[in-house]
C-alpha cells in the first residue's frame, strides 16, 4: 500500500470538498491511498506531493476526474442492502447451490465493480455457511482498479469496515489482525480476484450463457446511457437463461433496457434472463461501436438479425382505477400549479414538460445441508432460475407489492397534476420500504422544494450525496433548489460541482445560464448557453429523479437555451 503522510491526504480531501462536493473524512482515507496507488503510476510520478502538484496546475481538472471514481471505491461494506442479501441467503444462493449439484457443475458468479472486495467476500461467507466447497464454486470478482483489487486480494479490514459483519461470522471467518481483521486463507479460496474494464465492449473472459448470477451494483451510476444499453446486452449474453442480474437499489433499467424481467424475491427486486428466450438470439459479448457510435465495418459484417435491439417501453394510457400505470414521465391531463409555490426557473416562455426517462475446504464445515434446508417456493413467485429443462414460467402480476420504479410513477403522476401532497405521501412510503431508492429520495427533494420546503429538500439532496458521493443530479436539483429559494451564490456552487462530476452535462449549462442571468451577469448567461447547445453533440443520458418543466431532451434543451440566447443578443452587452 503507498504511504502518503497525513497532510498530503488532508489537502487532497479538501481539493476533492472544494472542486467536487466529495467529502473525505479521515476515517475514509483509505479509499484515497487506493486512489494514489492506481493513479500515479500512470503518470510516471513517485511521490504523493508531486502527484498532488499536478491536481493544483495545468490540466489538474482532467486528472482530478479521473482520480474520482477511484476515490469512491471505499463506499461499500460487507452485507449491503439487507433485502438483497436476504434474498441472497433465503433463497437464490440455496437454489443455484443445488442445481449446480443436480447438473455437476460449479456455481457460477460474477461480482462486478467489486471494489476492495465486501461484496464477493459476504457472498463466500453465505456459500460456506450453505455447504458450498470452494471447488464448486467459481465466484469471479472484478474491478476497472487494480490497486483496490489487490487490496482485495489480501482481504485484510480494519474495524470500521468490517463492523456489519456479526460475531460468529468474524470469529469463523477472520482472524484478528492490528487494526482490524484478515480472512482466513479457506475463505479467500472462493473468490477469483481479476482486473475489467465493466465499459470496454468486449469481455473476453466471460463465455456465452455461462453465469446464473451477475452482481453489478452501485457502478452504472457512473456510465452514460449509450454504455448502459450496451453493457446489458453483454451481461444478458453471459447470464444463463434464468440468470439473475443483481443491481443497486439506486439504479434501475426502467425505460433504459427492457430485454430482462423484472421479479420479486423476498422482497428484492432482481433482473431475470428471460426462461423462455432459447429463440431469442443473444447479443455477443462483443459490442463494437457502443450503441449510437457508428462502425461500418461492423456492420458490413453484421446481419440486421445480429443487431442487438433495445426498444422503449410504450406509455400506456391510464383509464380507469386498477388499470397499468403511465411510463414514467409520459404526458398526462394538463397540470394545475399552485399559485405562488412554484417560481419559475426561467424568465422565458414555459419549457416542455419532463419525459421519462459474478479445492476442498475442511476449515469451513457446513451450517446445514442445502437441499434440506432449501426454502420453499410459493406458487406466486417461480423459482429463480429454473432449470432449461422446466416449462416456460410466466412472471405474475404484483398486485399488491409494485416494483419501485412503478411506485414512483405513481407518485410521479400525482406530481403532473398538481397535487404534491399525495406525491410527497407517495415517495415517502417508498422509501420506507426501499430507503435506498436514489431515484425517490432525488424526487423528494424536488417535490420539497417545488412545494417552497427548502431546508427540507437540502436534507434529501444531502442524504443522497451520502449515498452516491459522485451524484451529479443531487448538485443539479439542489442548484434549482437553491435558485428557488434566491440562494444564488448556493446555486451557482452545486452546479458548478455538477459540471465538474460531468461537463457534458447540457442541463447543467443550461441553468447555470439562469443563475447568471438572475445575478445580471449577462456575458456569462450567454456563454452558459452557448456551452449548453454545444454539449448536446455528446450523448445526454438522463437524469435521475423527476422534475416537472424542465427540458430532458437533447432538442429540448436546443430550443429552450437558443430561445433565451436569443433574447439576451438584443440586450446590450455591460
Amino acid at each position: 500500500m503507498l504511504t502518503a503522510s497525513q497532510k498530503v491526504l488532508q489537502q487532497l480531501a479538501a481539493l476533492l470538498l472544494e472542486r467536487a462536493g466529495l467529502k473525505i473524512t479521515p476515517d475514509g482515507f483509505h479509499s484515497l491511498r487506493l486512489a494514489l496507488s492506481a493513479r500515479m503510476p500512470v503518470l510516471g510520478l513517485d511521490e504523493p506531493e508531486h502527484y498532488l502538484q499536478r491536481l493544483t496546475g495545468p490540466g489538474g481538472e482532467e486528472e482530478l476526474r479521473s482520480l474520482l471514481p477511484l476515490v469512491t471505491v471505499g463506499h461499500t461494506e460487507f452485507f449491503r442492502d439487507g433485502k438483497q442479501f436476504r434474498a441472497l441467503e433465503k433463497r437464490v444462493l440455496p437454489e443455484l447451490v443445488s442445481r449446480s449439484r443436480r447438473e455437476m457443475r460449479k456455481v457460477s458468479i460474477w461480482s462486478a465493480g467489486c471494489a476492495t472486495g465486501e461484496e464477493p467476500y459476504s457472498l463466500a461467507m453465505v456459500l460456506a455457511e450453505l455447504g458450498a466447497l470452494s471447488l464448486e464454486v467459481d465466484l469471479w470478482a472484478t474491478d476497472l482498479n487494480l490497486a483496490a483489487v489487490e487490496a482485495a486480494k489480501q482481504g485484510r479490514f480494519t474495524s470500521r469496515r468490517a463492523i456489519s459483519i456479526n460475531q460468529d461470522r468474524l470469529t469463523r471467518f477472520f482472524k484478528p489482525v492490528e487494526e482490524g481483521y484478515e480472512a482466513l486463507p479457506a475463505l479467500r479460496e472462493y473468490i477469483r480476484f481479476d482486473g475489467q474494464n465493466l465499459a470496454a465492449p468486449v469481455f473476453d473472459k466471460v463465455a456465452l450463457s455461462s453465469l446464473d448470477l451477475i452482481l453489478c451494483r452501485n457502478v452504472i451510476i457512473y456510465f452514460d446511457l449509450p454504455t448502459i444499453r450496451g453493457l446489458m446486452d453483454r451481461f444478458l449474453a453471459a447470464l444463463r437463461p434464468g440468470g439473475l442480474l443483481f443491481l443497486g437499489y439506486s439504479e434501475s433499467l426502467f425505460k433504459v433496457y427492457d430485454r430482462f424481467e423484472m421479479i420479486e424475491v423476498e422482497g428484492a427486486f432482481v433482473y431475470r434472463r428471460p426462461l423462455n428466450d432459447k429463440s431469442m438470439r443473444v447479443p455477443p459479448l462483443r459490442i463494437t461501436p457502443y450503441p449510437g457510435e457508428p462502425d461500418v465495418s461492423v456492420r458490413k459484417r453484421m446481419q440486421p438479425e445480429d443487431v442487438p435491439l433495445t426498444t422503449r417501453l410504450p406509455a400506456v394510457s391510464v383509464a380507469a382505477p386498477g388499470a397499468t400505470l403511465p411510463a414514467v414521465g409520459t404526458s398526462s391531463s394538463p397540470r394545475s400549479v399552485v399559485p405562488g409555490r412554484l417560481p419559475a426557473v426561467s424568465p422565458h416562455s414555459p419549457l416542455p414538460a419532463i419525459a421519462a426517462r459474478s479445492r476442498v475446504t475442511s476449515e469451513l464445515p457446513s451450517v446445514g445441508s442445502v437441499d434440506s434446508a432449501r426454502p420453499r417456493i410459493t406458487t406466486e413467485l417461480p423459482a429463480v432460475g429454473s432449470s432449461l429443462s422446466a416449462p416456460t414460467v410466466e412472471v405474475p402480476a404484483w398486485p399488491t407489492l409494485l416494483p419501485p420504479a412503478e411506485r414512483l410513477a405513481m407518485a410521479v403522476r400525482k406530481m403532473a397534476q398538481g397535487d404534491f401532497s399525495a406525491a410527497i405521501a407517495g415517495v415517502q412510503r417508498l422509501l420506507a420500504d426501499e430507503p435506498s431508492d436514489l431515484d425517490g429520495l432525488l424526487t423528494l427533494g424536488n417535490l420539497f422544494s417545488l412545494t417552497g420546503r427548502i431546508p427540507e429538500a437540502r436534507e434529501a439532496f444531502a442524504q443522497a450525496i451520502q449515498r452516491e458521493p459522485l451524484c451529479v443530479e443531487a448538485r443539479v436539483f439542489g442548484g434549482v433548489a437553491a435558485l428557488q429559494a434566491g440562494e444564488l451564490s448556493e446555486a451557482r456552487s452545486e452546479l458548478g460541482k455538477a459540471l465538474f462530476l460531468e461537463p457534458t452535462l447540457a442541463i447543467g449549462h443550461y441553468l447555470l445560464a439562469q443563475v447568471h442571468e438572475r445575478t445580471q451577469d449577462h456575458e456569462s448567461a450567454r456563454r452558459s448557453y452557448r456551452n449548453a447547445i454545444a454539449q448536446l453533440r455528446f450523448p445526454q443520458r438522463p437524469l435521475a429523479g423527476h422534475y416537472p418543466e424542465m427540458p430532458d431532451s437533447a432538442d429540448a434543451i436546443s430550443r429552450a437555451a437558443r430561445y433565451a440566447l436569443a433574447a439576451l443578443e438584443e440586450q446590450p452587452l455591460r
